[in-house]
């Protein structure tokens, strides 16, 4: 992610809680960029009618994530009034998220994909927070934007987690159904003991 300098409305947040959270977006988003490299040719993938609109609402995600929308009247800017409790909260929310984010990527190594893919000797991963959540690393990035937006408590902010979460929703359904003509009976006995996005508690 590029460097943002954003003039908050009001001052809010306090310019180190945004340069807190966004020294942490950075630090993914290079680490992602660079483990990139790292990864096996892809063997299968989506069509690319089918990520248009996920690229549409990742980026329009974090574009009002990270932005104030303008609108006509700023003392309706927020959608609770902003504090400081919930600027540390947010702070919090966004480390755990993007400790997750990375430690997810780790785990799956050579068969990260920034699209619904399948790569060339591709195994199902299933260790690390893959035991529980068949979907770590979007989880993560949802834990991470619900933390920005407690932090800024914009309209703007929870729109971007709005569209986010669709986002990532659709793309786990996706690789869903590609794992499972994949692996077939390993991904299904997988799926039953595993959550999507959250663990499951049944």
């Amino acid at each position: 992610m590029t460097h943002v300098h954003v003039q908050w409305v009001a001052g809010w947040p306090h310019a180190w809680a945004f340069a807190t959270i966004e020294f942490a977006w950075v630090l993914t988003g290079i680490y992602f960029i660079a483990s990139a490299l790292l990864t096996n040719k892809i063997k299968r993938r989506e069509s690319s009618a089918g990520r248009l609109l996920d690229l549409i609402l990742l980026w329009g995600g974090y574009v009002l994530l990270f932005s104030q929308v303008p609108i006509p009247n700023p003392s309706h800017t927020h959608f609770i009034p902003p504090r400081a409790a919930l600027q540390i909260l947010g702070i919090v929310l966004t480390y755990a998220g993007l400790t997750l984010t990375i430690w997810s990527r780790a785990r799956l190594g050579r068969y990260w994909s920034g699209t619904v893919a399948l790569k060339q000797d591709h195994h199902l991963i299933q260790s690390g927070p893959y035991r529980v959540v068949r979907h770590p690393l979007y989880s993560g990035i949802i834990v991470a934007a619900a933390g920005m937006c407690l932090c800024v408590t914009t309209w703007s902010s929870l729109l971007g987690v709005i569209s986010l979460l669709a986002c990532f929703e659709r793309r786990a359904h996706k690789e869903d159904s590609l794992l499972a003509s994949e692996f077939g009976p390993e991904f299904e006995a997988y799926r039953q003991r595993t959550g999507r996005l959250v663990p499951r508690f049944d």
